[in-house]
C-alpha cells in the first residue's frame, strides 16, 4: 500500500515526540555519553546508545547497568542527568523538524485531530511544545508518566485514540523507532515511519516511510 492509499480516510494523527517532532535524541545520546564518560570512565558504543531509544531515563539506566555491569542505580542516574541542561526546558537549540508546523496546521485546518504519544513525561512535552510554538496544535498529549504501561505496550496509542475520540480506521501513527512502531501496531493502527532524524532506526515494520513532512503534506 502506498502512502496516499494509507492516508485515505485517516483524520486522526498520533505522533511520537522524540525523533518525530524534534531531533532531541541526538542531544540525549550526547548527554548520556558525557555522563558515562565523566562519572564512570566508560565510552558507550553507538549500538548500546541506540538500544535505549524509546526508553525513559529509568529504562536507560537499567539497560546500561546490565550491559556494562556498572553500579548505576536509577535514582543516581536521574540525579546526574539533572546536572546537564534539559533539552525540553533549557536547551536553546530546540526546534521542530522542517515542515512539521505546516503539516499540523493543515491537519487541523481540515478538521483533523492530533495527539502527541510519547514516553517522555508530560511536563517536558508541554514545555517543549510551548517553546517551539506548537502547543496550540495537539488535541491531546499522552505521556509516559500518565499511562498504565509504556511502549511497546499498546496502551499509549489506545489512550491517544480515546482522547481524540477516534476509531482505528480513522487513526494513523507517525513513529521513528521499533518500540513505537510495535506499540502502534499492537493498538491496531497503521504506522508511517519518519526517517528525517539524524538517528535513522530500523523502521522495516512500518507500513510506509517518509524522510520529510513535505512528502505527506500534499496528500492530506
Amino acid at each position: 500500500m502506498n502512502l496516499s492509499q494509507l492516508l485515505s480516510g485517516r483524520t486522526a494523527f498520533l505522533l511520537d515526540f522524540d525523533g518525530v517532532v524534534t531531533d532531541s535524541e541526538t542531544y540525549a545520546f550526547d548527554t548520556v555519553r558525557k555522563l558515562m564518560m565523566e562519572h564512570y570512565g566508560l565510552r558507550i558504543d553507538d549500538g548500546d546508545i541506540f538500544m535505549t531509544i524509546g526508553m525513559d531515563a529509568i529504562g536507560t539506566a537499567g539497560a546500561l547497568r546490565e550491559k556494562y555491569g556498572v553500579d548505576l542505580p536509577s535514582e543516581r542516574f536521574l540525579e546526574l542527568l539533572g546536572t546537564y541542561p534539559n533539552y525540553y526546558t533549557e536547551y536553546p537549540g530546540i526546534k521542530p523538524f522542517d515542515g512539521l508546523e505546516e503539516f499540523m496546521s493543515k491537519v487541523k485546518g481540515r478538521g483533523g485531530r492530533l495527539a502527541i504519544v510519547s514516553s517522555t513525561c508530560y511536563d517536558h512535552l508541554e514545555a517543549a511544545l510551548d517553546r517551539m510554538g506548537l502547543l496550540k496544535y495537539p488535541d491531546a498529549i499522552i505521556s509516559g508518566d500518565r499511562v498504565a504501561r509504556r511502549k511497546p505496550a499498546p496502551d499509549p496509542y489506545l489512550d491517544g485514540m480515546r482522547a481524540l475520540g477516534s476509531s482505528k480506521e480513522e487513526s494513523i501513527a507517525i513513529e521513528d523507532s521499533p518500540i513505537g512502531i510495535e506499540a502502534a501496531g499492537r493498538a491496531g493502527i497503521p504506522v508511517v515511519a519518519f526517517c528525517g532524524s539524524v538517528v535513522v532506526q530500523d523502521v522495516s515494520a512500518a507500513d510506509a516511510s517518509i524522510s520529510s513532512y513535505s512528502e505527506i503534506i500534499p496528500l492530506l
